[in-house]
């Protein structure tokens, strides 16, 4: 008896140790399929998010607290070779991982520092149908990228849970971020919103190393047999020149998928015009061969008058995708 009683109090030391240890995890996604965009065939993948692998891990440090990490790296399906932003001549670019940071958290909610993505982009992914990739994707803020979209030397705090409502903020190094000049100045963000039940929103602000100021309101609502989203932002691209965009667009689940629909348009407003007023609209679909791989199909068309020709032609793709 005394020694079953010393087993169990063994194991059930050992169980607390492990349960204390870190845990790892890899997940990702591959996709790859033919593309054809300004009037160019090509085999490539969709959005660059969705060739990706990511590490992350947390670590149960007791009295509620927690430290976990995150590294996210993208590459090109088409010949293995890094996607992660930037080139390799900018501060932003050429480096292997998209995402990394490490951070703290507890009841307070959670700190984390690196190079990370900022409020704005952190929320505004969710609101689109076509998930921010294919040529479908009515993403705003892929269509005009005027805020910024991750930051170096960034610290970033996140909420807990409070009933539904968030808010997120964020600051970094005014050097050391793509196309930073010698006075370059903190970028900075933040972003509230509600997310329970079939609604969720969110309004966010950006500024960035050129102290130039964009804004968004995004609001998603599921209805069972559809999701309706939205997104509206407006940013500064000079002194004399802001940009504003706005996008609709709907999920309708099946059985074995999902259909899709969105509509957006893109309008630039003051002096030294940099792009094209125009608008885009695009229809697609899913068919799931499992709870992880699927096939998806798109096509999607803009116009505008000062679109060239190629810009103007149908885009459409076809591939397959899978997630582990």
């Amino acid at each position: 008896m005394k020694r079953s009683l010393l087993a169990l109090a063994a194991l059930t030391a050992f169980t607390g140790v492990a349960y204390a240890q870190s845990s790892v995890t890899l997940s990702g996604r591959v996709d790859a399929g033919v593309v054809r965009s300004a009037g160019q065939w090509s085999m490539a993948g969709s959005q660059s998010g969705y060739n990706a692998f990511t590490l992350s891990g947390t670590e149960d440090l007791g009295g509620g607290m927690r430290a976990f990490f995150l590294m996210n790296h993208r590459f090109n399906i088409q010949n293995g070779i890094n996607n992660s932003g930037g080139n390799a001549s900018t501060l932003n670019g050429g480096n292997f991982w998209r995402n990394a940071w490490v951070g703290l958290g507890g009841g307070f909610g959670d700190v984390r520092m690196g190079r990370i993505l900022m409020p704005l982009q952190d929320v505004n992914g969710g609101y689109d149908a076509f998930d921010t990739g294919t040529v479908g994707s009515v993403h705003v803020n892929g269509l005009f990228n005027v805020a910024n979209v991750r930051a170096n030397s960034a610290i970033y705090y996140r909420t807990p849970a409070m009933g539904g409502f968030f808010a997120h903020a964020a600051i970094a190094a005014g050097e050391g971020q793509l196309n930073s000049g010698a006075n370059s100045e903190r970028p900075m963000g933040f972003a509230v919103g509600y997310a329970a039940g079939p609604l969720s929103a969110a309004a966010a602000m950006d500024r960035s190393p050129a102290d130039l100021d964009s804004v968004a309101l995004y609001a998603k609502y599921n209805m069972g047999f559809m999701t309706l989203m939205g997104q509206f932002e407006k940013g500064d691209e000079s002194a004399t020149l802001s940009t504003k965009g706005y996008s609709i667009s709907a999920v309708v689940p099946m059985k074995t998928g999902r259909l899709l629909a969105g509509y957006a348009r893109i309008d630039p407003s003051g002096t030294g015009v940099a792009r094209a007023t125009h608008s885009k609209f695009a229809l697609g679909g899913e068919y799931s061969l499992s709870k992880r791989t699927l096939i998806y199909s798109d096509i999607a068309k803009r116009n505008g008058n000062s679109l060239s020709a190629n810009t103007k032609k149908a885009m459409f793709d076809i591939g397959v995708r899978h997630a582990f």
